[in-house]
């Protein structure tokens, strides 16, 4: 099986991102350069070498990449091989304006990157957020799991349809909605837990909700479990057939 690439380098000066691709994974990364690079590798049995399976167009300061090619059907697939593509963003360390990334069939991984507004939509593939700066970040994926780790972020929101697991690992957030069915909610929230308010719902699961930095703020629930609405933040969690479990952390 071969394995094939082929690059492009926007132009300077760029605070929008727009990616609408299809059965491909998406990676945006932080780099130390000063425009945005793109490179897509693809495999033998995805398309013909020197295929061109995007089109990279630039209006104003916004930068939209779209996919222009499906895999090639009619490529045979041997025992050993994999039909896939990648498509890899190196991003400067600058905060853009928004981030727009939709993708089927394939993962989005999300690492280092800060931006204003940041907006990730998969069909059977996960979601995966690291370090991550902003005002509002939100996923979506059915059939996927979601990682969200190191996330500032006035708002963040997620949802999974149909199944999948949430995982949020020291989130600073003003503002936490997420929705998960048939799968489990987890994760670190970095604050004191009186000072959210939080409206959690398992169906059919159980709820834990503590703090790190104190032993008497336990709670357990079974099905929903609301407390301090009058808090100033919120984290809203509700999921069916899976359990809600979430620790406050300094």
């Amino acid at each position: 099986m071969a394995t094939y690439s082929a690059s492009y380098d926007a132009p300077a000066g760029i605070n929008t991102i727009v990616v609408q691709d299809n059965s491909a994974a998406v990676i945006l990364q932080a780099a130390d350069i000063d425009h945005i690079r793109a490179d897509y590798t693809y495999t033998s049995s995805y398309a013909f070498e020197s295929s061109k399976l995007y089109d990279f167009t630039v209006a104003g300061g916004t930068l939209t990449v779209t996919k222009t090619r499906e895999p090639n059907a009619s490529l045979v697939i041997q025992s050993q091989d994999t039909r896939s593509c990648t498509l890899t963003l190196q991003v400067p360390r600058q905060t853009l304006a928004n981030i727009t990334v939709s993708t089927t069939n394939d993962s989005i991984t999300l690492a280092g990157v800060s931006a204003q507004t940041a907006s990730l939509t998969t069909d059977n593939g996960r979601i995966e957020v690291s370090n991550f700066n902003g005002s509002t970040l939100s996923g979506t994926t059915r059939n996927g799991k979601i990682t969200m780790s190191g996330v500032t972020s006035q708002n963040v929101a997620a949802t999974i349809q149909n199944s999948g697991t949430l995982k949020l690992e020291n989130i600073s957030a003003n503002v936490c909605n997420a929705k998960v069915q048939n799968g489990s909610i987890t994760g670190s929230v970095i604050g004191s837990g009186s000072s959210y308010g939080f409206e959690l719902a398992a169906g059919g699961g159980k709820i834990r909700v503590s703090d790190a930095s104190d032993k008497n703020f336990v709670f357990f629930g079974k099905d929903t479990l609301q407390q301090n609405a009058d808090a100033p933040n919120k984290l809203n969690l509700a999921t069916k057939n899976g359990d809600v479990e979430v620790e406050f952390v300094r």
